[in-house]
């Protein structure tokens, strides 16, 4: 994909892989965060790095185009909590 150095796709992907026995790809993840459905291969990626991420990492992604509030807002009401901090969040600016 060529991502300049400090885009927030890599940093959210250093961080979800940096606890994972099975790595994601910048290119896998946004196309698993774009997605009206998740490919299951992904889901437990995105389950984790939704229950993960600061809410300033997200707003990043928002920002810099990868993806939007609602789409981020849907995937968190299908793998998060209902009460999960992020989920309300997300709920908020969707």
């Amino acid at each position: 994909m060529g991502l300049a150095p400090g885009h927030p796709l890599l940093f959210a992907v250093r961080h979800l892989n940096a606890s994972s026995a099975d790595p994601i790809g910048e290119n896998d993840l946004l196309e698993a965060l774009r997605a009206d459905i998740v490919p299951a291969r992904y889901e437990r990626h995105v389950r984790d790095f939704l229950d993960e991420a600061d809410v300033e990492a997200l707003s990043d992604l928002v920002r810099a185009g990868c993806v939007t509030y609602p789409t981020l807002a849907r995937h968190a009401r299908r793998y998060l909590d209902p009460r999960h901090e992020t989920q309300q969040w997300l709920d908020d600016r969707a």
